[in-house]
């Protein structure tokens, strides 16, 4: 056995994680493409390169490493594949911000001198998120580490922009985008912060043409409309009514006067208008609402802007009075003009959801502009198919719904940006404006270096691809796509397991199932684990500008990578979103000080004893057969051999969660508390085979809890002196003949025995310490005297056969336990306190249900302290009934 003094007294996690993260660094968890074994294939959810791990970035990746660890020990070719995405728009903020600071900006180095600049930050700075990731413990196979502008993963988009564009999925076309007009490009969804903010509802009087018509939400020769964006009504086009509505119903064909200019718009009917919004009646502005954009295809109607790319009002609609005023500060002097016209009846405060860059924290404006786009809508289609057929499960089950209702009405993807940085558009353009594409049999070949084009003036279109469009075949396309006979793409794809976020389901998950299915023919992943958002104790999302942000690094210096990754596992649960609750945290360091404790305990109690050198999983089955077993190690066995089973089938459910606290509850409660006391006169006497047992046991546990504590388990298994990691190991496989029911029906009896005789102590008013003598009796009575030295050790009690005199009993779970009076009590005196202690438990209960059934405090006081009520009336109801009892045996 390892000498105990070469394991501190104190588990320092600051001494212990860094030198196992530096060795699972250095010594990867390399995959082997041409090993017999399953594969079993996660990639990572890659981080922005400009990125710094955050608390998403933490849980995601402890999930992402339990499974793969649980799979490798398994006995599966587990690859965790890592790697970065290049983050268009953000690394080329964070450059261009660089730049600006040395007195300098991309337009004047250039298009090839300003990428060679973000080469350049990228060698020196990027990447740092994959570092801190080590220190996660993520036992990532890191010579796998890819980018998604790594030349094959470049190749790879390349391919699949050329045969979506043959192929007739992939043109050119004029469409409602989102745009930045700061960073001056085209944004993603996800690249927008959906945020509530106060604003406005402006109530406009629009002139009818015809002076006595009537609309019923106005006065004679008017219609009102409603409206947010008073700005844009130089480009209003329209004015929409419900078809169905009523009170227009008169008014359809009829035209109406937009406020502040001679020009007139019909009135029409469409569906898309909600008849209890605002005044019933929407003012059209194709050009600036997707909504009214859809509307006006419709209806044939025009689609004039009159708000710039850089965020201005600019248009010849546009009176100069206002014409090149800034966006917002057009909107205040619209509306003073409308107010000073009468045409504005009414403005009142209302809540407006508006779009922020998540860079540059501007209000995106939606307009129409020549982009390249996907028709995605056959994509989806297969996916759905897909979906019906059971190629992918998710977990949890109601997401799929969430899934196939966005497939289902999914819009066309806007997939180019008006970036440098990125996957540069394989499309050139000829003086007429032809689009020329290279061929699906020689993608690489750029259209300009193609001889049959050589007589043609080229330009290659400047715009770059949606970093999504790069990442949407990141399962595959890590793993060698399009190169399909690549040793990678054939053992480890389709990826077995997809863990992220609920939140990104429609914008990236969506999209690889899509391409997956478009390009490889197969659904990327078998399953899709998805979590909830990682939110602050008050249930709000964390952000700097809030305040409420926390640095997962910091909780590793505080509680231990450990213990961290513990709390990250205790709090997904059901793919609900989570709550930071220090709580775990210190439960999780608690955690990993008691394993440390009962390792040490171990080995001072085995020092000089001399055990085989034996693997833990047979020496147990070896074990089981021996008729030298004490009852605790027949139980613990058996108990090891259910909770193996049980965390297994968790693991496999995707349920994390309910997994690390059937461990913790087994490791703690049962190995810990109960078997480690109950071994104790075992091991004080010399015995070996109980030796045996305690060491091969905890190596199981330090197995079962590898996948989610890596550092600690790792440690304490190579103290025990057991040779190779633990890491590659074997999971502790359950066994038939290692159940033994007897053994477990016998040590629930003691358990029940030592918990009786505890309340009997404190029933009769003496401390945990002071010795009792107590007797068994019933059916399991024989099993409790046989091994009265456990019961004895564990509750400080002497077991005697029978008890003269007056006794007090209790009964915990069928065994019944009992105590003598005389001799040890003042009788009278005690059952006079015993009394006292019933009347006050019935005056705290009469107290708190009188609270309860006054109406008004249910009403006035906090919803916590109506709680805390109910809880005295449950608490000291039971008190209150346990005491009855036992004063039931003396009247």
């Amino acid at each position: 056995m390892t000498n105990p003094t070469t394991l501190p007294a104190q588990f320092d996690p600051s001494t212990v994680e860094p030198r196992w993260a530096e060795r699972w660094r250095n010594e990867p968890f390399r995959a082997d493409a041409h090993s017999d074994k399953p594969p079993f294939t996660v990639v990572i959810p890659p981080p922005n390169v400009t990125g710094s791990l955050h608390l998403g970035h933490a849980l995601d990746n402890t999930l992402i490493d339990t499974l793969v660890r649980y799979k490798r020990l398994q006995g599966f070719e587990a690859l965790y594949l890592p790697g970065t995405d290049h983050a268009g728009i953000s690394t080329q903020v964070v450059v261009e911000r660089r730049l600006k600071e040395q007195g300098t900006d991309r337009h004047t180095l250039g298009r090839e001198q300003f990428l060679d600049k973000v080469w350049e930050w990228k060698e020196e700075s990027g990447g740092q998120i994959l570092h801190q990731l080590t220190r996660l413990g993520a036992s990532a196979d890191w010579t796998r580490e890819r980018f998604t502008m790594d030349e094959g993963l470049s190749r790879a988009v390349r391919k699949q922009f050329v045969d979506l564009y043959h192929d007739g999925l992939a043109y050119r076309g004029e469409r409602m985008v989102n745009w930045d007009p700061v960073s001056q490009t085209t944004l993603s969804e996800l690249e927008i912060d959906r945020e509530e903010r106060q604003g406005k509802m402006y109530t406009l009087r629009y002139e009818l043409r015809d002076a006595n018509a009537q609309a019923s939400n106005g006065e004679a020769g008017e219609i009102r409309i409603a409206t947010v964006r008073p700005e844009t009504i130089f480009a209003d086009q329209a004015i929409a009514v419900h078809p169905e509505d009523e009170r227009f119903g008169q008014l359809h064909g009829a035209e109406a006067r937009i406020p502040l200019t001679d020009r007139w718009i019909p009135i029409i009917a469409d569906e898309a208008v909600e008849m209890e919004f605002g005044v019933g009646a929407l003012k059209i502005t194709p050009a600036h609402d997707p909504t009214d954009f859809e509307v006006g295809e419709r209806h044939g109607l025009g689609r004039p802007s009159v708000i710039d790319t850089s965020g201005h009002l600019a248009s010849e609609l546009v009176p100069e009075e206002f014409r090149g005023q800034e966006r917002f500060e057009g909107r205040k002097a619209v509306v003073k003009a409308l107010r000073e016209s009468g045409d504005l009846l009414e403005e009142k405060d209302h809540k407006v959801a508006i779009g922020l860059s998540e860079r540059t924290k501007v209000p995106v404006e939606p307009i129409i502009s020549e982009q390249w786009f996907v028709n995605v809508k056959p994509l989806a289609e297969r996916v759905i198919k897909g979906l019906d057929d059971g190629d992918m499960s998710l977990t949890p089950a109601r997401h799929e719904k969430i899934n196939r209702d966005w497939l289902e009405n999914i819009r066309d993807w806007n997939i180019s940006r008006q970036l440098w940085w990125g996957h540069q558009i394989p499309a050139w353009y000829d003086d007429a404006g032809n689009i020329y594409v290279p061929d699906k049999e020689n993608p690489d070949l750029d259209c300009d270096q193609d001889p049959r084009y050589a007589h043609l003036n080229l330009r290659r279109d400047p715009d770059v691809f949606d970093t999504w469009f790069s990442s949407n075949l990141w399962p595959f396309s890590t793993l060698g796509w399009p190169d399909t006979d690549s040793a990678d793409y054939r053992k480890f794809y389709p990826t077995s397991v997809l863990v992220t976020g609920y939140d990104i389901l429609f914008f990236w998950v969506a999209r690889m199932q899509m391409a997956g299915y478009e390009h490889t023919g197969q659904a990327p992943f078998r399953h899709i684990m998805l979590h909830g958002l990682y939110l602050d104790e008050k249930g709000q999302k964390m952000s700097k500008s809030k305040g409420n942000g926390i640095d997962p690094l910091d909780l590793f210096d505080q509680y231990g990578v450990d213990a961290c990754r513990f709390a990250f596992a205790f709090l997904s649960t059901g793919g609900q979103d989570i709550r930071h609750d220090d709580r775990r945290f210190e439960q999780g360091r608690n955690f990993a000080n008691k394993l440390w404790n009962a390792t040490r305990f171990a080995l001072m109690r085995l020092e000089g004893v001399e055990l085989p050198q034996e693997d833990p999983a047979q020496a147990l089955r070896d074990l089981k057969g021996s008729r030298d077993l004490g009852l605790a190690d027949r139980w613990i066995i058996s108990r090891l051999n259910a909770v193996s089973a049980e965390a297994a089938a968790q693991l496999d459910e995707f349920d994390i969660g309910a997994a690390i606290r059937t461990l913790y509850s087994f490791a703690w409660d049962e190995f810990c508390d109960w078997y480690i006391e109950a071994s104790k006169p075992a091991l004080d006497a010399g015995d070996v085979q109980t030796g045996r047992v305690l060491k091969a046991v905890l190596a199981q546990i330090l197995g079962l809890l590898h996948p989610f504590m890596p550092f600690i388990t790792s440690e304490l298994y190579e103290a025990l002196g057991y040779g190779g990691q633990i890491a590659l190991t074997a999971w502790p496989k359950p066994d038939p003949a290692l159940h033994d029911a007897e053994a477990t029906r016998a040590f629930d009896a003691l358990r029940a025995a030592v918990s009786a005789a505890r309340s009997l102590k404190n029933e009769l008013g003496l401390s945990p310490q002071d010795r009792l003598s107590v007797a068994a009796e019933g059916d399991l009575s024989s099993v409790i005297q046989d091994n009265a030295r456990v019961v004895g050790q564990i509750a400080r009690v002497d077991l005697v056969p029978a008890l003269e005199g007056r006794t007090l009993s209790l009964v915990e779970q069928g065994v019944t336990m009992l105590a003598p009076l005389e001799g040890t009590v003042d009788v009278d005196e005690w059952l006079g306190k015993q009394r006292k202690r019933l009347a006050e438990f019935e005056k705290q209960i009469k107290q708190a249900e009188g609270k309860l059934n006054n109406a008004g405090f249910v009403a006035r006081a906090p919803a916590e302290v109506v709680e805390e009520e109910k809880r005295r009336v449950t608490d000291f109801g039971a008190q209150k009934e346990r005491l009855e009892g036992v004063l039931a045996q003396f009247s």
